[in-house]
């Protein structure tokens, strides 16, 4: 197993430094509408999708974790339409923001997500919106901003990981070998879509999916090795301090969610006695893509 192991690590490391050397940058767009937000060491890449018509409001939107923007393609695209401007941000470590690393003086995520919000509009005029991970990234910022309105989807808190393992994740071999298998892994497109099936509960949507723009995303400078660092960086979600979130709040959970236990929905559902509840029926993990319809008329009549 040790042999297996170190040819494993050692072909990783050869794969993703010969054949993946690309660096994040502001020079390089993977979308037409593709900006960046530059704070410390840190570039966020995001984007803005416009409101049609009145504006009605602004949407921060947070994605999930091994996702980016193009999670929230369908329903930011659905929400514009009726006149709310979309801002979806990819949060450092995944899409085409900056990997957390060794060599990056650490800025939380909750406080690069608040600073890019204030560089286009005033905290206090935002909705913010999160998915899956996003969810609990969002929930931190609800309870230290004063934000209009939190939008959960699927919400998945963060948790503090396990120091024992530290050594470990945080090694040479173990960030060359998680660069190799998510460059090697994600270039065979049936394993993807049956991923996005898992997560969609939808089998045609997954077949007929894009997996470029999942897989873009995580062959993008050394993913592998941002999400070691990303572990034991982040900041847990505070679900003692919901308290502090004065602004309504609209809890989305879907009823075929196989990626988010029913442990882990009743500790969030219960944090949130006083939020506008709404289930997904025969949804899964990933509604947000494929139910974007339905969870854009539930999102409008709540903001309404």
């Amino acid at each position: 197993m040790k042999k297996i192991i170190s040819l494993l690590a050692a072909a990783a490391i050869a794969f993703s430094s010969l054949a993946f050397a690309v660096s994040a940058s502001s020079d390089f767009k993977p979308y037409e509408d593709s900006r960046y937000f530059t704070y410390g060491d840190y570039e966020i890449h995001y984007r803005v999708i416009p409101a049609k018509g009145e504006m009605k409001g602004r949407i921060m939107m947070l994605h999930g974790f091994l996702c980016s923007t193009y999670a929230w393609r369908n329903l930011s695209s659905a929400l514009a339409e009726q006149g709310y401007e979309c801002t979806l941000a990819d949060i450092p470590s995944f899409g085409f923001s900056t990997r957390e690393s060794e060599n990056v003086e650490f800025t939380e995520r909750e406080k690069l997500i608040t600073e890019l919000m204030k560089s286009i509009a005033p905290v206090e005029e935002w909705i913010i919106a999160g998915h899956s991970m996003g969810g609990g990234v969002a929930i931190n910022i609800a309870e230290e901003q004063p934000v209009k309105a939190l939008l959960l989807y699927c919400p998945c808190p963060q948790n503090t990981f396990p120091e024992a393992a530290k050594g470990i994740i945080l090694s040479k071999p173990m960030k060359a070998l998680m660069n190799g298998f998510f460059n090697i892994g994600t270039r065979f497109s049936p394993i993807v879509k049956l991923v996005i099936y898992a997560a969609t509960n939808d089998w045609n949507f997954s077949m007929k999916y894009d997996v470029s723009g999942v897989t873009d995303a995580v062959q993008y400078d050394g993913f592998g090795a941002g999400l070691c660092e990303m572990m034991y960086k982040v900041r847990p979600t505070d679900l003692e301090g919901i308290d502090k979130i004065t602004c309504p709040v609209l809890l989305c959970q879907a009823t075929n969610d196989i990626i988010l236990n029913d442990s882990m929905k009743k500790s969030v559902n219960s944090a949130f006695p006083d939020a506008e509840f709404y289930e997904v029926q025969g949804g899964g993990h990933q509604c947000i893509e494929n139910r974007y319809e339905e969870l854009c008329k539930v999102t409008t009549e709540f903001l309404k």
